[in-house]
């Protein structure tokens, strides 16, 4: 069984690498594994578009109480977005309270995010392309965004990206038959 301290180093380990591929302000790792319960950053380039990151401490189900608390400190840090990092799980009704705001909160059990998917040799690198990028696809191609291939906004690449409906991710598979091959994925 690994040791829980082990367990929490990478879980942050890992978040820090989700916060880079996402773009947001860190310096280094440590800022996230010293961090304590709670993390604030913002974009690069854009200190309007803030994330926060909760580090529940206690190791039972995170509940109504810990869920309010948490937007309450989103809504006094001006943010939109958050991510949750449990150790067990939230409650059904702290998961209800998520459709009922208008912050964006993401959550992940601890277990879910010990490595890094995106580093798998098994996961194509993928990239999600911005909307001036989409547009451009779309229009060369000469096809709806329907007509794309579908990825799930709950598939483990999408959540590690933060990925909405509408997004495309681009997907460059390498091949030692056919060199580098591009998909595309638009998340539903």
């Amino acid at each position: 069984m690994q040791n829980r301290d082990d367990h929490e180093f990478r879980t942050r380990t890992v978040i820090y690498n989700m916060l880079i591929t996402r773009k947001y302000n860190v310096k280094s790792c440590d800022e996230i594994i010293n961090c304590g319960e709670s993390f604030l950053t913002h974009k690069n380039g854009n200190t309007t578009d803030k994330i926060y990151i909760f580090f529940p401490q206690n190791s039972s189900k995170v509940g109504v109480l810990a869920i309010r608390q948490y937007i309450k400190d989103m809504q006094s840090a001006n943010t939109e977005r958050a991510i949750i990092v449990v150790k067990e799980e939230i409650t059904a009704f702290a998961k209800q309270i998520f459709t009922e705001t208008k912050q964006i909160i993401e959550y992940f059990k601890e277990n879910e995010i010990l490595i890094d998917i995106t580093q798998h040799i098994l996961v194509p690198k993928h990239e999600l392309l911005d909307e001036e990028e989409k547009k451009e696809l779309l229009s060369v191609y000469n096809i709806k965004e329907l007509n794309l291939p579908k990825i799930l906004g709950s598939d483990p690449v999408s959540k590690y990206f933060g990925a909405r409906k509408g997004q495309v991710f681009k997907i460059t598979r390498n091949s030692e038959s056919s060199g580098k091959t591009v998909y595309y994925r638009v998340v539903v």
